[in-house]
C-alpha cells in the first residue's frame, strides 16, 4: 500500500471520527466479562438492564453476600454499563456485535482485527445528530473528490444493510492494493460509525457489509440531550 493512500485514509479517519467526538474511544483496556458482575438476570439467564440501559446488580455486604430488604427480597442497584465480551459477542451500551469468524477484539474499545486477512474495523457512536454528521461528512467528501488522489473515492447513500440500519451512507477509498470503507447510519437517535480497512479484493466490499450486519441494536439513546435539542427546534 502506497504511503499516499495511507495518508489519505488517515485523514478520512480523523475527520469522520473527530468531526464529533465518538463516545467509546476514551479508555484503553480489555472488555469486562459478565461473570465480573453480580448481575440480576431473568428466568433465561439474560442480564436485566434498567430503562436507562444501566446494568442491574445485586447489592452486597463487605463479605460479598447479597443483601435482603425488609420484605426478604434481594436489594438491587443500577451500575453504569461497561462494554462486555462473552464468547465472541461484544455488548456495548447501544449495540451488540457478534464477531464474524477470524475477528478478535484489541486493547482498544471499539477496535477489532482479523489478523489472517489483515483487516481492521472500528465501531463508534458519534456525539452528533444525523443531520449534522451527514452535512459535514458530505462536505468533506465533496472537497476530497475535487483533489487528485492515488485512490478512487466514491459516496453512496441508502446502502441496504438490513433491519435497523437507517439512512446508511458509505464512503469508499480504494486502489489496486487497498480498500477503506466508512459507513455511518442511524438507529434510536444514535449515529453509528463503522470504518473497515483491508487489502483490496473482489470480496472485500461484501466482507465490510457482513461485518456491519453482525451489529444488532439496543434501544438506548447515548446522547439524549441531542435528541431533545432537535425536537425543540
Amino acid at each position: 500500500m502506497s504511503k499516499k493512500i495511507i495518508a489519505v485514509i488517515a485523514v478520512v479517519t480523523i475527520v469522520f471520527v473527530s468531526v464529533f467526538a465518538a463516545c467509546n474511544k476514551n479508555d484503553e483496556g480489555i472488555y469486562a466479562k459478565s461473570d465480573d458482575f453480580n448481575l440480576v438476570t431473568d428466568e433465561n439467564g439474560e442480564k436485566i438492564l434498567n430503562d436507562d440501559g444501566e446494568l442491574l446488580v445485586y447489592a452486597t455486604d463487605e463479605d460479598g453476600d447479597r443483601i435482603k430488604n425488609d420484605k426478604g427480597e434481594y436489594e438491587t442497584l443500577a451500575q453504569q454499563f461497561q462494554p462486555i465480551e462473552d464468547d465472541g459477542v461484544i455488548e456495548d451500551y447501544g449495540f451488540k456485535l457478534t464477531l464474524p469468524e477470524g475477528w478478535k477484539t484489541t486493547q482498544q474499545f471499539g477496535d477489532f482485527e482479523n489478523a489472517e486477512k489483515n483487516q481492521t474495523a472500528e465501531v463508534s457512536i458519534v456525539k452528533s445528530t444525523y443531520e449534522d454528521y451527514y452535512k459535514k461528512s458530505k462536505e468533506f467528501y465533496d472537497r476530497l473528490s475535487d483533489q487528485t488522489l492515488e485512490a478512487d473515492a466514491s459516496w453512496e447513500e441508502d446502502v441496504q444493510l438490513g433491519e435497523g440500519f437507517n439512512k446508511v451512507c458509505r464512503l469508499t477509498l480504494s486502489n489496486d492494493e487497498f480498500a477503506s470503507f466508512t459507513y455511518f447510519f442511524e438507529n434510536s437517535n444514535n449515529v453509528y460509525f463503522v470504518l473497515f480497512d483491508g487489502p483490496n479484493s473482489p470480496t472485500v466490499i461484501a466482507e465490510s457489509e457482513a461485518f456491519c450486519k453482525a451489529i444488532t441494536f439496543k434501544p438506548h439513546t447515548y446522547y439524549p440531550e441531542l435528541t431533545s435539542t432537535t425536537q425543540a427546534n
